[in-house]
């Protein structure tokens, strides 16, 4: 979806634009709405601990609840209570052994433990899931033999060239490993063999966007439509597409056919609300990316538009909240220390802004890097070393 992404300089705000984060596949829907809507509301007010204590003694009575459980675990892990989440997503997964969102979230668990053998199981039953391949490709890399995992990947496809699933594994390695042009001709022979596959189609079509070919993106996705009327991943992802050629008005129509698919559906509310950012009525944006947050609290990037908004009127009070409550769910985002830090910094609390610009000089994305870099330059006494 399209994030607000800005960097400052001297103070002064300027958009900059970045590839969309792509859809996934929706998850099922919960037994009980009731349950998980107070749930989030609880951790949308920030509020982790409140949100545990409720959900625990149901999901204790209702074992068989996924997104009660998934949900419980995602908060334990959050915390972090390791043991707590591990036990919660393990009697999720004994009673559902195919359920590869769970299995994705043990893969998760273990890297972060380092636990490198029982991670690689967990994503590997995760697959095709995006994440089960990214990391699979990361605890490969930790394991030193991921040049060996590829090569092995490769061999599988060319040894069963009318395999689609095959060209589709190698595929989404490449483009985990970044190796972009090699993904593209691996989803074009997945596409090849399985023309009527949405997920076929998907992929190629999210690679053609990371290479800049929107135009024939969006063909693949509408071909995907033509067999599937309401795969939502397609949907919010043309949509995408089409924001990518910066036409608001052709991308909005199938936003709204998303919420009428999906009617909590994350990506497409963040997406509305950008379009309406654009359009100048900030206030209606942030009701979406409220909404947004109402659907999953556990995702950054309505965090990041929202705290935008405020820095924009100058709310610095509820911009920093929104972004310390992004940083409560994901610690790492270099793009939310960068923003809280501009946040400080036009406060005058120059010791806060200091050490965020430093945290987000660790994010994985550069253009976040190098405004941290400036940033800190432009402080009282400059970058400093440790």
């Amino acid at each position: 979806m399209r994030l607000l992404r800005i960097l400052y300089t001297a103070a002064v705000l300027a958009a900059a634009t970045a590839m969309p984060a792509w859809a996934g596949p929706a998850p099922a829907s919960p037994p009980d709405t009731s349950v998980l809507d107070t749930a989030r509301e609880k951790v949308a007010a920030g509020d982790f601990q409140g949100g545990i204590t409720y959900l625990a003694p149901y999901v204790h009575d209702h074992p068989d609840d996924v997104a009660a459980g998934k949900l419980l675990g995602d908060l334990y892990f959050r915390i972090p209570d390791y043991k707590r989440a591990e036990n919660v997503w393990r009697a999720l997964v004994a009673l559902h052994p195919d359920d590869r969102e769970l299995h994705n979230r043990l893969g998760s668990l273990y890297a972060v433990q380092d636990r490198i053998n029982e991670a690689l199981v967990e994503f590997q039953k995760s697959v095709p899931s995006r994440d089960g391949y990214e990391g699979l490709v990361a605890m490969h890399r930790k394991a030193g033999d991921l040049p060996e995992f590829l090569a092995k990947l490769s061999e599988a496809a060319r040894s069963n060239p009318l395999d689609a699933n095959a060209w589709g594994a190698l595929g989404a390695v490449e483009r985990s490993m970044h190796e972009t042009l090699e993904a593209k001709a691996a989803f074009t022979r997945q596409v090849a063999l399985a023309p009527a596959s949405c997920e076929a189609r998907l992929n190629l079509a999210n690679v053609q966007v990371d290479l800049g070919y929107v135009d024939p993106a969006i063909g693949n996705l509408r071909a995907c439509l033509s067999v599937n009327s309401t795969y939502y991943p397609a949907i919010v992802n043309l949509g995408e597409a089409f924001l990518e050629k910066n036409d608001d008005k052709t991308a909005r129509p199938y936003f709204d056919r998303a919420l009428e698919i999906k009617a909590n559906g994350y990506e497409a509310l963040v997406d509305i609300g950008y379009i309406v950012d654009r359009l100048g009525d900030w206030r209606s944006a942030v009701s979406y990316y409220n909404r947004a947050l109402e659907a999953d609290p556990l995702r950054s990037e309505a965090y990041i538009n929202l705290g935008y908004d405020f820095n924009e009127h100058q709310l610095f009070p509820l911009a920093q909240a929104a972004f310390v409550k992004g940083l409560s769910i994901a610690p790492d985002n270099g793009r939310l220390h960068y923003m809280l830090g501009v946040t400080y910094s036009l406060q005058g609390k120059i010791d806060l802004a200091r050490a965020q610009f430093t945290d987000a000089m660790s994010s994985d994305e550069a253009i976040v890097v190098k405004a941290a870099k400036s940033e800190l330059s432009l402080l009282p006494g400059g970058v400093q070393k440790n």
